[in-house]
């Protein structure tokens, strides 16, 4: 059933990439400026986290973000992911990345291994707004903006060990990125649905570099 859900969803959306030739999906990457996205697709080749042997993102898209991030040379890296990198976000589901513990460190340790800085980390399938800072030891933490809820009126709870978070209303996340700076920097706004600023915070390129 997954092939032609794929199908679907890449008709629909029209991204600018479906994966590779021989394993399709919705993962992609984009560049503005001096800025690199990366969006993982993290359902098509998702198996069992219940099993020894598993993965999330599958051998082949993970070789390709490996290889991507190691040949960008943007300022920023945006990481793109469907579901939460926090453990705390969700406590005890195996849909996020807490059930693929793991490929989870595999990803942050290749990012210490290979010195990749300037890397931001965006997750969603959240009925809130949240901010996070997973610390990595002996390395630059890792920020995430969580941003889901534009429209859902169901909200989840807020989680003790964001930053920040938000649920209030639906709410937007805007990101507004300034490579030319001195020290340049990612602003970050939670916007709700009264066009309200509700939280804003700057991370500056010299926080998340070697």
């Amino acid at each position: 059933w997954k092939q032609p859900m794929v199908n679907l969803f890449n008709r629909n959306w029209v991204n600018p990439g479906e994966g590779v030739t021989e394993w399709p999906g919705c993962w992609y990457s984009f560049s503005i400026g001096d800025v690199e996205v990366f969006m993982l697709d993290g359902r098509t080749y998702r198996t069992n986290p219940l099993k020894e042997e598993k993965t999330m993102l599958g051998p082949v898209q993970k070789k390709w973000l490996f290889d991507s991030l190691k040949a960008s040379k943007a300022t920023f890296k945006i990481i793109g992911s469907p579901v939460a990198w926090a453990s705390d976000s969700k406590p005890g589901s195996m849909d996020t990345w807490n059930g693929f513990i793991g490929e989870r460190e595999e990803i942050f340790q290749f990012l210490g291994d290979n010195k990749i800085g300037g890397v931001l980390l965006l997750s969603a399938d959240r009925h809130r707004t949240d901010f996070w800072k997973n610390e990595r030891k002996g390395d630059y933490p890792l920020y995430e903006i969580m941003s889901a809820r534009l429209t859902n009126v169901h909200t989840h709870e807020l989680m003790p060990g964001a930053l920040f978070g938000y649920n209030e209303k639906c709410s937007f996340a805007l990101l507004n990125i300034d490579t030319l700076k001195a020290d340049p920097e990612i602003e970050f706004k939670i916007i709700n649905i009264d066009n309200e600023i509700i939280n804003t915070h700057v991370i500056k390129q010299s926080e998340i570099s070697y």
